[in-house]
């Protein structure tokens, strides 16, 4: 599940607020802010000026530490604003959310004043047109906000965020004299902020004399709060303790087979999001969705090769490289060797082996990697979704398979997330596998919000994704034709779920309670993601006498972890090492029907 979707909201901070078209730029000494994330401290930024050889510098820097299921992530933003006595002006910026930053430059000129040149590392120059009215110069903001307080009068603003590589628009009306500890002339004011598909409210005072005080917004229904450190700091709220990323998460009724369901309803109650429509999410109305495990390929889709030519226009930017995706670096070299695919592989195949080998190669399933470029991962095998995801899309395209990211959320277990996967196209449509749980197809408990190219950090969309999670709470309703939790059927020694899988001891006693389900009265029974290599640390290899058919037995947490294959795993609790080889003997998972 998702890693810092905070990134691009508060990336900004202070400079979420900077607006439109050149005005003279003042001046200030250096100043200094301190963020809030519900309530709890979490970082800063700061402004810096100087002169020197007719050349004006402003330096903005910001960071951050959050905690995300009880580890650290970390990030900064370093960027550099220089304009020379002819006005031409040039940036660069350096984004740090994991080992290896995001870095690059850029360039604007009077001589062509609507045009911004970029250049970010490992990407493809670009140029990109200057909204009319835009501010790019960092100072001129604060003349602008300081007059605008001066004359209590509306502001709109366009500004672009280097290290996501977005157009930000901001529009606030002055709400009234709003004074601050230490600064009487302070002015509030209301309105939104939009970044990209995103928009938030915001709120913010400041100073005709002293330029932005303080910020506040909210992401996910979590208040932040972004002011200069000379502002007292803000009194804890009942129920701010817990983070956002814990805000994201929802408890879903417990299901013993959910990973392996191939048709479900939901339900959603509260502010249901705008979501996109295809093979695998059906509106129904109401704001129910059905959620479809995508069907397997048809035997043109399964013999569909790589682009090997140019690709189709429809295509092409799902096969092209960018900062996030460098796939033409000769590091990938040696993955494709480690890969030591046959040639004459479908599109469908290569899919599958991508899929698969990602899920192995990053080893270090770490929360605290903020987003990692597919070239680091290439590198250092570690990191969540994201991370899975980047380096499946740029192994897939450098062998010619149009593939692209998803954000949106997925079930697994108890639990409902944030998450990011991968679609490949096939034929006409658009398949999606999950590297981070090795499925191809896969599960259907997921909800799209929407996809990328991978273009840059501003495509991603995780502020989108946990815009749209705040409000909304989703209930699982039905599961195929069955209502949710009464499609699972036990006959004897045989359970069979809705997806017509079936589990079969000779002699043994199901029982399914409020979503539980044991086997024995003494083991507990549950369709499982695979597991990883950190999961099987400590785990036991073990084989059935007669079948040889072989498991991983964790004998600290008592778990029998089985393959069951085609892409289905099950794990099975208070099992002792006695019982792991019954069960691998005895156990049957016949071939599903459906």
């Amino acid at each position: 599940m998702r890693a810092s979707p905070l990134f691009a909201a508060v990336l900004g901070g202070i400079l979420l607020l900077t607006p439109g078209a050149p005005v003279l730029a003042q001046a200030a000494p250096g100043r200094t802010f301190r963020q809030w994330v519900g309530g709890q401290e979490v970082g800063g930024a700061s402004q810096e000026a100087k002169n020197q050889d007719g050349i004006r510098e402003v330096r903005n820097r910001e960071w951050m530490a959050l905690s995300r299921l009880g580890q650290e992530i970390r990030q900064e933003v370093d960027q550099t604003a220089r304009r020379a006595a002819d006005g031409s002006m040039t940036f660069t910026w350096r984004l740090q959310l994991s080992r290896e930053p995001f870095e690059g430059r850029a360039e604007w000129t009077p001589a062509d004043p609507g045009t911004l040149s970029l250049h970010p590392l490992n990407g493809a120059p670009q140029r990109t047109p200057v909204p009319a009215g835009a501010l790019l110069w960092p100072e001129d903001l604060d003349a602008r906000l300081m007059e605008a307080a001066r004359l209590r009068r509306a502001v709109k603003a366009i500004t672009f965020s280097f290290p996501v590589q977005q157009w930000n628009t901001l529009t606030l009306e002055p709400a009234g004299p709003d004074p601050l500890p230490g600064f009487p002339d302070a002015v509030r004011f209301t309105g939104q902020e939009t970044q990209g598909d995103a928009a938030m409210s915001v709120e913010a005072w400041i100073s005709p004399s002293a330029g932005e005080l303080r910020q506040r917004s909210e992401l996910g229904g979590l208040a932040i709060l972004m002011q200069r450190a000379e502002l007292p700091p803000p009194r804890a709220r009942a129920g701010e303790a817990e983070g956002f990323f814990e805000r994201t998460l929802q408890r879903l009724p417990p299901h013993p087979f959910q990973p392996w369901l191939r048709d479900l309803t939901l339900r959603g109650e509260g502010a249901v999001p705008e979501l996109p429509e295809d093979a695998q999410q059906i509106r129904l109305g109401g704001g129910r969705w059905r959620l479809v495990r995508a069907a397997l390929p048809s035997a043109a889709e399964a013999a569909q090769p790589p682009v090997a030519g140019p690709p189709a226009p429809g295509e092409a930017r799902f096969l092209a490289p960018s900062p996030l995706v460098p796939f033409q670096d000769p590091a990938f070299d040696g993955l494709l060797r480690r890969l030591a695919l046959p040639p004459g592989l479908s599109r469908w195949e290569l899919a599958r082996r991508v899929t698969t080998f990602v899920f192995d190669w990053i080893t270090e399933k770490d929360y605290t990697v903020g987003f990692a470029s597919a070239l680091e991962v290439c590198r250092t095998p570690r990191g969540d979704c994201t991370e899975h995801g980047v380096l499946a899309v740029a192994l897939l395209r450098r062998l010619g398979v149009p593939a692209r990211g998803v954000t949106g959320w997925v079930g697994l277990g108890d639990t409902l997330g944030l998450h990011f996967w991968v679609e490949v196209k096939l034929g006409e449509r658009w398949v999606p596998v999950d590297p981070t749980f090795d499925q191809a197809p896969a599960s259907a408990f997921r909800i799209k919000l929407g996809d990328t190219d991978l273009s840059d950090l501003g495509s991603v969309g995780w502020e989108s994704a946990a815009l749209a999670f705040s409000g909304v709470r989703w209930i699982p309703e039905r599961e195929a034709t069955a209502p949710w939790g009464a499609g699972t059927r036990i006959e004897g020694d045989l359970v069979t779920a809705s997806d017509g899988s079936r589990l079969r001891l000779p002699g043994g006693h199901w029982k399914l309670d409020r979503g539980t389900l044991t086997l024995n009265r003494t083991w507990t029974v549950a369709a499982a993601a695979r597991p990883g290599q950190a999961q099987l640390k400590g785990n036991r290899r073990l084989a059935g006498p007669h079948t040889l058919r072989e498991g991983w037995w964790d004998p600290a947490a008592r778990r029998l972890w089985l393959d069951l294959g085609q892409g289905r795993w099950l794990s099975l609790d208070g099992v002792s090492e006695n019982a792991a080889y019954q069960l691998l003997d005895q156990l049957m998972a016949p071939t599903s029907s459906s």
